[in-house]
Order: C-alpha cells, then sequence, then structure tokens
C-alpha cells in the first residue's frame, strides 16, 4: 500500500472524531442553554415568591400590580379553560378523521389528505388569529351566543360580555389549530397496526366498525392519548392566535364560555413592557413564564414517552 492511503485513512479518522466530538458539544450546548433558560426564570421569580408566598401568586384571584397583589390564578385557570375546551372539540373530529384517512380511504389518497394536515400544521398562529376575529368572533357574538342565551339559561352559556371576543372563540380557533397534529398522529399509530389482525377479526365475522371499535382504537389508545398531550402542551402555549380572539380582559374568572379569557402566554406577551415601572412585576411575568413552560415540557415530555415506547413494543 502507499503512503497515499494512510494519509488518506488517517484524515478520515480525524474527520469522524472532529465529527463526532463537535456533535456532542452541540447537543451538550443545547442541554445548557435549556438549564440556564430554567435557571434565569425561577432566579428571577424567586423574589415574588419570597415577597407574596405560593398562595399569594398561585391561589389568589386579583392581579393589580399597582398594590403589590400578582395573583396568577385566573390566568393559570383561563388557560386550561381554554385548551380544555379547545381538545373537547377537536380529539372527536380529529380521531374520526384519521380512522377514515387509514381504513376507508385508499393510501395514495389518504397521502394528499396528510400532505394536506401537514401544510394547516406549519400555518402561522397570526393567520389563525386574524381568520377568528374575521369569522369566529362575528360568528359567536351573532349567532351561538343569543342562541346559547335562550336555549340554555344556564351560568356557563350567560354573560355580560357580547363582543365575541371570549373562551369560546379562542377553544374553536386552538382546535382548529391542534387537529391536524392529532389526525396525524393518530393515523400513523392506527395504520402501523398488523394487516393480520384486521384480517384475523374480520375472518371470525366482525364488521368494518366493529373491528376498529373493538380492535383498532383499543390496540391504538396508547398512542392517541400521546397525540391529545402533545395537542395539549401546544395549546397551552400559544401566543398570537390566543391573544387575538380571546378578549384578553382581565373581570375575574372565566366561567361562561362567552366571558373574556386571559391565558398566561397572551399576559406574557401583553404585559412584559410594562414590568419596568413596578416592583415585582418583572419577577411576576418571568414567573408567569416559567409555569408555562413547566406545564408544555410536562406534556411533551409525556407524549413522546408513550410513542416511544409504543415504536418499541412495534419493533
Amino acid at each position: 500500500m502507499d503512503d497515499n492511503f494512510f494519509v488518506r485513512l488517517k484524515g478520515r479518522r480525524v474527520s469522524n472524531r472532529f465529527v463526532r466530538r463537535f456533535s456532542y458539544i452541540t447537543s451538550l450546548s443545547l442541554f445548557f442553554l435549556f438549564a440556564l433558560i430554567v435557571l434565569m426564570l425561577s432566579t428571577e421569580g424567586i423574589p415574588l415568591i419570597r415577597e407574596v408566598g405560593l398562595k399569594g401568586v398561585f391561589f389568589d384571584k386579583e392581579w393589580l400590580p399597582t398594590e403589590g397583589k400578582f395573583g396568577l390564578f385566573n390566568f393559570i385557570f383561563a388557560s386550561f379553560y381554554t385548551t380544555l375546551l379547545a381538545l373537547l372539540f377537536s380529539i372527536p373530529v380529529s380521531i374520526l378523521t384519521a380512522i377514515y384517512l387509514s381504513e376507508y380511504l385508499k393510501k395514495k389518497v389518504a397521502m394528499y389528505f396528510k400532505l394536506i394536515f401537514d401544510v394547516l400544521s406549519g400555518v402561522s398562529p397570526v393567520i389563525y388569529g386574524f381568520w377568528g376575529i374575521v369569522v369566529i368572533v362575528p360568528f359567536v357574538r351573532k349567532t351561538i351566543q343569543p342562541i346559547c342565551e335562550k336555549l340554555f339559561p344556564c351560568r356557563i352559556f350567560l354573560s355580560d360580555n357580547k363582543s365575541g371576543f371570549s373562551v369560546l372563540s379562542a377553544s374553536i380557533v386552538l382546535a382548529i389549530m391542534v387537529s391536524p397534529l392529532i389526525v396525524s398522529i393518530s393515523e400513523e399509530v392506527i395504520r402501523a397496526i398488523p394487516f393480520e389482525i384486521r384480517q384475523s377479526t374480520a375472518s371470525l365475522g366482525a364488521t368494518k366498525w366493529e373491528i376498529i371499535k373493538k380492535v383498532l382504537l383499543k390496540r391504538a389508545r396508547g398512542g392517541i392519548f400521546a397525540a391529545i398531550i402533545l395537542s395539549f402542551s401546544r395549546s397551552i402555549g400559544e401566543t398570537m392566535a390566543v391573544l387575538m380572539v380571546a378578549g384578553c380582559q382581565i373581570k375575574g374568572t372565566p366561567i361562561s364560555f362567552f366571558d373574556a379569557s386571559y391565558p398566561l402566554p397572551a399576559l406574557i406577551a401583553n404585559t412584559f413592557g410594562e414590568t419596568m415601572s413596578i416592583p415585582l412585576y418583572k419577577s411576576a411575568i418571568f414567573l408567569a413564564s416559567l409555569v408555562l413552560l413547566i406545564l408544555t415540557l410536562l406534556g411533551n415530555f409525556i407524549g413522546w414517552i408513550i410513542l416511544l415506547r409504543i415504536e418499541e413494543e412495534q419493533s
């Protein structure tokens, strides 16, 4: 062998070692960056906890920064209220859509529909928010709210807010935003179930719907649950679309579907510019950011753990 061969071999080893170490450093730097974000949010939020206490921050309903009251309860409640209502709207439609794509449509046609859902997932939240202002808000104000007030005269359907910017409007927009994610993951999980299981169940005389209801959905429930959890994480952290249609008024805890909602992301986006003039205001916003980060990460972690376990079982 000539000397050039050994030179090339040494060069490949050096480049391989460089790529390996560079990848390791990059991965480590991302972890340290995340740790730095958590440390910064925690450090900035601690002064408020020391001053007011955990109970005063998380269970107090009053948000009066000029009086030193920084209760986050209404904002956290609004975030969960809006998100859970959005999932209530999106889950049945999304699961039925996933079933139709995986079990009834031809695979080639289903691929085109999946492409459309993937495109919808990448649409900017501002577009959804603008569409919500133009279409959803007037529809809620002129049609849904009057009908509900006449047919169901109870607290959850009655509200002094007649603007249409409400919990319901924000939930509908969020439901449309997260549906493509639930459809995409659920369809993949259902389609991944071996064809032999469908065939053996059909040989016992089961109908198509019985196979779906009693076999496929039962085996795919873990993946569908993971899709719901991941959608929850995206919904609860959504800012712009919610900010544009939720109303964002501080008028107590939202109870009715038609009350204005003020979720945590909207609070952070709306008020951060005011934090410099009032003591502890900055600390309250950083603490709200930390709470939102924890909720989002927890949902993502649970969802991806479930999906990884499903992949291991299938492999």
